[in-house]
């Protein structure tokens, strides 16, 4: 019971909603109860000044011919009594009877008080046999029923009054239970609700949460939690989408400073917004300094200028620009400069300058052409004795070695190239997909934006726009997944086989990551690859190097074991440890190794496919590998009846 007092007292207060319930329903039911006792009160006044009105018409009916007769016969004691008989009806005041004597009349009797105004007053002739013989005036006070009226109107008033209160007080008792509690729930709730984590649902006091009838405040509880819901989802989604958005402005910002290319936005004017460091380093200016100044001033020599401008000015993309410069110590530097436009929606923003320093190239190029212009009078010099000859055969034979050696790295690079194109298919889907979702959540942001501005937005809109939006991002996320997971196969594995490092790697890892690099050539194959490694297996060694084996067998399989192959395609790596040894077991189920080529099959330039692009380096490269910087050794199995099968047999370091 205090606690409902409390709880009323709070909602008595002045701005709350029950405070004005409760002031005007009084003022509704008071303005009620004085318009009833006002018409109430003049009904009875009506009522009892007809009742006077027909007191002194029952006088001129029953009381002039007596007075009359009376009168003419000076019956004064007889007059006298119907005088008193008058004053006993109801409200009567004053009664005179005035005698004609003559032309004048004289007062005979008087009864009553006489004021100089009456309330109701009216005056008769007395006639008796056809002559006046005298006048009757009776007049009435209203005093009796202005009192009777006033005695009422307070019982009334009073009885109103209590009555409304009463009733005011019912009604805010069932609108607090049935409203106002409810409102009060949802407002402390309200008040209580934190953003930062996930709160209970809203539930109203002693109300079924799922009932079978629901009413309005049983949908107002329904919708207030679907809107917590979307609101808790949504900024969940905002802040993932932020922390999102700010690593991929981290990392755009982190290769922007850190590329040795010269970047620069431009305005419409083609004066500098914002530069990188690489074009501080260029120029010898400071960022700050460069900030509003012409492009055209900083990068480009005065001849060329107007030729750029009237070129860039159509805010176009824009190729392969030749530009020459010369910078603060009169040094002229050449760059290659591409531009890309940025618009914001249908306005152009920015026009995005990119600037690749090709002075030293430059200078290169020109000592080569000065070597070539030179090339022939060496030519003629060295033919001019035999020995000069000789001693170019021999230089001739060296640069040969060296050009073999430099083949067998160009095997290296090509396969890594296999690895490129082959990932750069895997990515083109997820990617694709990606561009996709993304353009229709853009596409959905304008037609909510251009919903907003126009006022349309409705609750089926909403919740058709979050769930598309939901699917498209769940779309985006698990394409860029993929495609990151690629990535991430990819740059290990060309790290690995651009560098020669020496660390601890895990075999599994190693193995797979190429098995995914080079998932687009085996899929074009229709080839399927069976790998066998123990998960927690570990080497101290150089993994390049075994991403270098791994892929050039498996390009061989694919290039000539499968080329126009019907069988079964199938390729089998096992890789095992035995004690002191690591053994590496690849076979596949191709067309197998030419019994002519087989026994020279890791040297140099032996190839099934001369003259269609194989150069025969392959397997030449894998041996080098396999027993120069592995210390191991390599043997072609020509037991088998299908396939090939290569085993590897290499030392073990564990640390």
């Amino acid at each position: 019971m205090p606690s409902v007092v409390s709880k009323l007292k709070r909602s008595m207060s002045q701005n709350s909603l029950s405070f004005r319930l409760l002031s005007y329903i009084l003022l509704c039911s008071s303005v009620l109860a004085v318009v009833i006792t006002i018409v109430q009160l003049l009904w009875d006044y009506r009522k009892d000044v007809g009742q006077i009105e027909n007191s002194i018409t029952q006088i001129e009916a029953s009381f002039l011919q007596p007075i009359a007769a009376s009168l003419w016969n000076l019956d004064e004691e007889q007059v006298q009594v119907q005088v008193e008989g008058i004053m006993n009806l109801p409200n009567m005041q004053y009664v005179l009877i005035k005698e004609i004597l003559g032309s004048s009349e004289v007062p005979l009797i008087e009864k009553g008080m006489l004021k100089q105004k009456f309330d109701i007053s009216r005056e008769f002739d007395l006639v008796y046999q056809g002559e006046v013989v005298g006048r009757l005036l009776v007049a009435a006070s209203l005093d009796e029923v202005y009192r009777r009226l006033i005695e009422k109107s307070m019982v009334i008033l009073v009885s109103q009054t209590i009555k409304t209160l009463v009733v005011s007080i019912c009604i805010l008792l069932i609108i607090y239970y049935l409203v106002i509690r409810h409102l009060n729930r949802i407002a402390d709730y309200t008040r209580s609700l934190k953003l930062d984590s996930v709160s209970p649902p809203l539930k109203l006091e002693g109300r079924d949460p799922h009932p079978a009838n629901p009413d309005e405040l049983d949908g107002l509880a329904a919708t207030y939690n679907q809107m917590r819901e979307k609101i808790f989802a949504e900024l969940s989604a905002k802040e993932k989408a932020n922390q999102e958005l700010a690593g991929e402005r981290d990392f755009s910002t982190t290769i922007i400073n850190s590329s040795t290319s010269v970047i620069c936005c431009l305005d419409q004017s083609l004066d500098i917004d914002t530069i990188n460091p690489a074009g501080v380093i260029l120029t010898g200016y400071s960022q700050h300094e460069m900030a509003g100044r012409s492009w055209l001033e900083l990068f480009v020599n005065p001849d060329q200028r107007e030729e750029i401008a009237k070129q860039l000015k159509k805010y176009q993309d824009q190729k392969d620009f030749e530009i020459t410069m010369t910078d603060q110590l009169g040094e002229t530097n050449t760059l290659i400069w591409s531009f890309v436009p940025f618009y914001d929606g249908d306005h152009f923003k920015y026009l995005i300058a990119f600037g690749y320093d090709v002075s030293s190239l430059k200078r290169v190029e020109k000592e080569i052409k000065r070597l070539n212009d030179q090339l022939e009078e060496k030519v003629i010099k060295r033919t001019a004795s035999l020995e000069q000859s000789n001693n170019q055969l021999v230089i001739a034979f060296d640069e040969l070695k060296r050009a073999q050696q430099t083949l067998v790295e160009s095997e290296k690079m090509a396969s890594l190239g296999s690895l490129v194109a082959g990932v750069a298919h895997e990515i083109n889907t997820p990617i694709g997909i990606s561009v996709t979702a993304s353009s229709y959540l853009q596409d959905q942001t304008k037609s909510l934006q251009q919903r907003v501005a126009e006022g349309k937005l409705s609750r089926a809109y909403i919740e058709e726009l979050t769930g598309n939006m939901d699917e498209s991002c769940n779309l985006l996320m698990s394409n860029l997944r993929r495609a990151s997971d690629l990535i991430s196969s990819f740059k290990q594995v060309a790290v690995d086989q651009s560098s020669e490092a020496c660390y601890t790697f895990n075999l599994e890892e190693n193995l797979n990551q190429v098995v995914t690099s080079l998932n687009h050539k085996l899929k074009k194959a229709r080839c399927i690859v069976e790998t066998h490694c123990d998960s927690e297996l570990k080497m101290h060694s150089f993994p390049g190097s075994f991403t270098q084996i791994y892929s050039n067998l498996i390009i061989n399989s694919v290039n000539h074991g499968f080329d126009e192959w019907d069988g079964e395609r199938k390729i089998i790596i096992d890789v095992t440890r035995q004690d002191d040894r690591l053994l590496i077991d690849y076979r596949d189920t191709g067309r197998g190794i030419d019994k002519e080529i087989a026994p020279r099959i890791f040297d140099p330039f032996v190839t099934s496919k001369r003259g269609h692009g194989g150069s025969g380096l392959g397997t030449h490269v894998i041996y080098n590998l396999v027993v120069q910087l592995l210390k191991g050794s390599i043997v072609h199995d020509t037991s088998v009846e299908h396939g090939v099968c290569f085993r590897i047999n290499i030392p073990y370091h564990n640390v």
